[in-house]
């Protein structure tokens, strides 16, 4: 089984970085998907207990107090960062 710190390329193309035990991701570890966004987390067992993804462009997910692409702003985040407005 795969351990220590390594790389793992999954079907999906999504690779994941970080340390592995017993074949499974553990500890500190980041999935890169094809699309460009990373999910970097610390996992226990292959479960992520703890976790940030940003997308591709630098945004960073946040669950609670989004404001991107809401009912009342539905610009992205590379329309507010490049000084597009909000129409009307």
């Amino acid at each position: 089984r795969m351990e220590g710190q390594g790389s793992y390329t999954l079907p999906t193309g999504t690779e994941y970085r970080g340390a592995l035990r017993d074949g499974m991701f553990e500890g500190e570890g980041e999935l890169i998907f094809p699309n460009g966004g990373r999910y970097r987390a610390v996992w226990h067992r292959g479960v992520p207990v703890q976790g940030k993804y940003t997308f591709a462009d630098g945004l960073q997910y946040k669950d609670k107090k989004w404001h991107y692409c809401d009912g009342y702003d539905r610009r992205f985040y590379t329309e507010i960062c490049s000084g597009l407005k909000p129409p009307g």
